[in-house]
C-alpha cells in the first residue's frame, strides 16, 4: 500500500469527521508521504512531502504500549493510596507493582533502544507489544484499546507535519522557526478536538469520552518527544518550544467534564515516564487532585 493512502486510511478511522476536509487541504496524490529507509528517527516536511522512517514509526508505536503498561502499573496505587502519601518507591514493595511496573521498564527501554539498534531487522521485539504489520489483527481488548492510542498519536503527529507545509513563515530566525511549531501544534490538537463533540454526539457516543480519548492519544505522542529529546534541550532548543510547554497545552486541552478514568490516567502515563527520564518526582502532591497532579509532573520536565 502506498504510505500516502496508508496515512490517509488513519486519519479516516481517527478523525472521521475531518476527512473530507484534509482532502480538499492535503489532495490524494501519491508521494504527499515518503517513507525514507534510515537508521534515526526521521519525521518532517519538507519540499512539499512528509518524510517519515520505519524507525520512527516503530518508537511511536512502542511508546504507546509501554504508556499502558505505564497505566496498568501505576493506575493502582494512585487510586488507592492518598496523594497525601505518596512515596512510588513504597509500591514497590507489593510484588504485583513490582512485576508490573518491570514490564513498563522493559518496554520504556525499547523505545531508546530500538533508536540506538537503528532499524527493526535485528531487533528482539518485545512479547509485551504485538509487531505492527499491514492488516495486523489485535484480539485482546487491552492490546487493541492501545493500538487505537497509538493510532491516535500517529494522526497528531501527521497532522503537526501536514501543517508545516500550510504554514506562511514569517521569518527565519530562531524564535520564528519556535513560533511555527507552536502554530503546527495548535492547528494538529485543533483537528482532533474540534469536532469531536459534534462527531460523538452524531454516533451515539459521550462526547467527553471520544475527546479523553483522543487527547490520551495526543498525550502519547507529546511523551514520545520527550523520551527522544536529548535533556539537555527540554527547556527550548533552537527550533522548538520546550517540552514541558507542548505537553502543558494538551493537558489545557482537556475541558471539563472529563471522564472519571481520564486523570488517573494521564497522571499514570506521566509519572512513569518521567520517572524513567530521571525527573526525581520525590514530593507530596500539593492537592488530593490528580489533574493537578499531572500538572506537578509536567513542571518538572526541565533541563538538567
Amino acid at each position: 500500500m502506498d504510505v500516502s493512502e496508508a496515512v490517509d486510511q488513519l486519519f479516516s478511522g481517527v478523525v472521521p469527521e475531518r476527512i473530507d476536509e484534509l482532502r480538499v487541504i492535503w489532495g490524494k496524490e501519491e508521494d504527499r508521504v515518503r517513507l525514507i529507509d534510515t537508521p534515526r528517527f526521521l519525521l518532517q516536511q519538507m519540499w512539499g512531502t512528509i518524510q517519515v522512517s520505519e524507525l520512527a514509526l516503530r518508537q511511536l508505536w512502542l511508546a504507546g504500549y509501554a504508556a499502558w503498561r505505564a497505566v496498568d502499573a501505576y493506575n493502582m496505587p494512585l487510586a488507592l493510596f492518598p496523594l497525601k502519601d505518596f512515596d512510588p518507591e513504597a509500591w514497590l514493595l507489593s510484588p504485583s507493582h513490582a512485576e508490573k511496573e518491570a514490564v513498563f521498564h522493559r518496554l520504556f527501554k525499547m523505545i531508546v533502544e530500538i533508536g540506538e539498534h537503528g532499524g527493526v531487522e535485528g531487533f528482539k521485539w518485545p512479547a509485551e507489544a504485538p509487531f505492527p504489520t499491514e492488516g495486523l489483527k489485535i484480539s485482546d481488548p487491552e492490546m487493541k484499546a492501545t493500538f487505537d492510542l497509538v493510532c491516535m498519536a500517529g494522526a497528531y503527529v501527521f497532522a503537526h507535519e501536514i501543517a508545516h507545509g500550510l504554514y506562511k513563515p514569517v521569518g527565519n530566525s530562531p524564535d520564528d522557526k519556535i513560533e511555527e511549531e507552536r502554530a503546527c501544534d495548535a492547528w494538529a490538537l485543533s483537528l482532533m478536538l474540534d469536532q469531536a463533540d459534534a462527531y460523538a454526539v452524531a454516533n451515539g457516543w459521550l462526547p467527553h469520552d471520544v475527546r479523553g480519548k483522543r487527547i490520551l492519544g495526543i498525550v502519547i505522542a507529546q511523551l514520545t518527544i520527550v523520551v527522544l529529546t536529548p535533556r539537555e534541550v527540554w527547556d527550548r532548543s533552537v527550533d522548538h518550544p520546550s517540552v514541558r510547554e507542548r505537553l502543558r497545552s494538551v493537558l489545557l486541552a482537556a475541558s471539563e467534564p472529563t471522564p472519571n478514568w481520564f486523570w488517573i490516567t494521564v497522571t499514570s502515563m506521566l509519572l512513569a515516564f518521567t520517572r524513567m527520564t530521571g525527573v526525581k518526582i520525590d514530593r507530596a502532591p500539593s492537592s488530593e487532585s490528580l489533574r493537578d497532579f499531572a500538572f506537578e509532573i509536567c513542571d518538572q520536565l526541565k533541563s538538567e
